[in-house]
């Protein structure tokens, strides 16, 4: 009997140990919503799932399916709206972590949706091509709108298109495939694409659905979160982390993961020459935005990480993603496993409230995340 009680208790300490690492522990935090956004899915008292010391506010709601962010140089809150065709600004003009008012920044887009400020100008890119917003009077609203280029492919598959910009102001551009697995006729479809002086070039292939897309502003490392095919299982292919690098062919359609050719279309041949991703994560998690977090007034292992939001699945028996994720970084390479940072917006029926969809660093150390099912933008802090 000693023997059976001296083992259980080797087992519970085992157990204890193996989850006291990044990640583990998560505790439930009620979601602090202000009074004038109890509407809708707020009108229901929320709980979420958090880090320890983390604490999670409703900084804007009543958004019509809200997309990528930018931080302007006041540090004001930008967010996309591509159903309306507008860019909104989220003034916060009394720091109380919650928008005094949405100023309709520009409007009559062609479903806008990635963001980026280069200097004071705003990179917008719409489904087929990506414009430069100007606010010379400082009253939120575009004064001027130049077209950077009309060369990425339009409309059809995956529509949406991420920008970044570089630290040498060189815009670059995510455009998705055209469907689930198949040969682009189109190379500057599953692709990031550079834009140049002289046009449109294609900087990396291989990519189906890279709508996360960003620049380590410590390397300058340029990182995409790609969205494995479908119709293959609920385990396979894994998302993908990638470390993008000029000319790199990262396998789609013929291969995923660590150089695994496709079984429809790939070969061992034809997948030798590939890059694997640096980070594989749960199939059919749709990774979507993604930010480095050194700008955020949290501890160490929560600011050295980048943030990844999963959207969540669509055809997996069993639903997963839904969540905010972490993946440790150290000497500009990930250095770690991701883990969880904010969850529960997948209930236990296998229903969904929300579905996260970009994080980015606020001026005010905090994290921001978009959420387009609930309409809203959350706050994260560190208390």
């Amino acid at each position: 009997m000693k023997k059976v009680f001296y083992l259980f208790t080797l087992f519970l300490f085992f157990m204890a140990m193996s989850a006291s690492g990044k990640g583990a522990g998560l505790t439930e935090v009620r979601l602090k919503v202000p009074e004038r956004f109890k509407t809708g899915v707020f009108s229901t008292e929320r709980a979420l799932m958090a880090l320890p010391g983390m604490k999670v506010s409703v900084f804007a709601a009543g958004l019509e399916g809200p997309r990528h962010m930018a931080v302007g140089p006041d540090g004001t809150l930008y967010v996309s709206l591509p159903s309306e065709g507008t860019v909104v600004a989220l003034p916060d003009r009394n720091r109380d972590g919650e928008a005094d008012e949405a100023v309709v920044f520009a409007s009559k887009l062609n479903r806008p949706h990635g963001l980026a400020f280069r200097g004071t100008e705003l990179i917008v890119a719409e489904v087929d091509k990506v414009i430069s917003l100007k606010d010379t009077n400082n009253d939120l609203k575009s004064d001027s709108r130049e077209t950077l280029t009309k060369d990425i492919p339009g409309s059809g598959g995956h529509w949406t298109k991420s920008v970044a910009v570089s630290p040498d102001k060189t815009v670059y551009i995510s455009a998705g495939s055209s469907c689930n697995a198949c040969v682009e006729e189109d190379k500057r479809r599953a692709a990031i694409l550079k834009l140049t002086n002289k046009g449109v070039e294609v900087f990396a292939r291989g990519l189906r659905n890279s709508v996360g897309l960003t620049f380590d502003p410590l390397t300058g490392g340029l990182w995409a979160a790609d969205n494995g095919r479908d119709m293959l299982g609920d385990d396979i292919p894994p998302e993908e982390l990638n470390r993008i690098v000029e000319g790199g062919d990262y396998g789609w359609p013929y291969c995923y993961g660590d150089k695994v050719p496709d079984p429809e279309l790939g070969s061992k041949k034809r997948c030798g020459g590939t890059i694997a991703p640096e980070v594989e994560m749960q199939a059919h998690s749709a990774p979507l935005g993604i930010a480095f977090g050194y700008g955020l007034k949290f501890p160490d292992e929560y600011r050295d990480v980048l943030y990844i939001a999963f959207h969540g699945s669509w055809n997996r028996s069993v639903p997963t993603g839904y969540k905010l994720v972490a993946v440790p970084f150290s000497n500009g390479r990930p250095s770690g496993k991701p883990f969880d940072v904010v969850t529960g917006w997948l209930l236990k029926d296998g229903t969904a409230w929300g579905r996260p969809v970009e994080p980015v660093v606020g001026k005010d150390g905090a994290l921001y995340l978009t959420d387009d099912k609930a309409g809203a933008i959350y706050r994260i802090a560190y208390e």
